[in-house]
């Protein structure tokens, strides 16, 4: 259909997770709880690159990129589960591009992942 995001393209399946909630553990520490807002939502992952942080700890920071379609409930505070790898990434921002009736019907996401 004209005006959507190609279906074929979305080959890989994230959950979405909101906070739910935060407590206070033993040692007196914030502790967020996240809860999955949506789960097996169709989308397209591609890593665009990774640096080391050096800042004290050897660390890779991975920078990636999500399409999912425009129906997907989602904000720059959520985060992406993917369950085939175990990854969790963080979102920087969501863009949501709209057609030309103005109907949203693709949203990118720029993701950072932390090994």
């Amino acid at each position: 259909m004209a005006g959507q995001y190609p279906k074929r393209l979305l080959i890989d399946r994230v959950n979405v997770q909101r906070i739910s909630g935060s407590t206070v553990d033993s040692r007196g520490l914030k502790s967020t709880q996240w809860s999955d807002l949506s789960t097996d939502n169709p989308c397209r992952l591609n890593l665009v690159g990774e640096s080391e942080n050096r800042d004290g700890r050897n660390t890779i920071t991975q920078s990636w990129v999500a399409y999912l379609s425009g129906d997907v409930d989602i904000k720059a505070s959520d985060r992406l589960y993917e369950p085939s790898t175990g990854k969790y990434f963080e979102i920087d921002s969501v863009a949501v591009s709209k057609n030309r009736v103005g109907r949203t019907f693709m949203k990118r996401l720029s993701l950072l992942y932390f090994e």
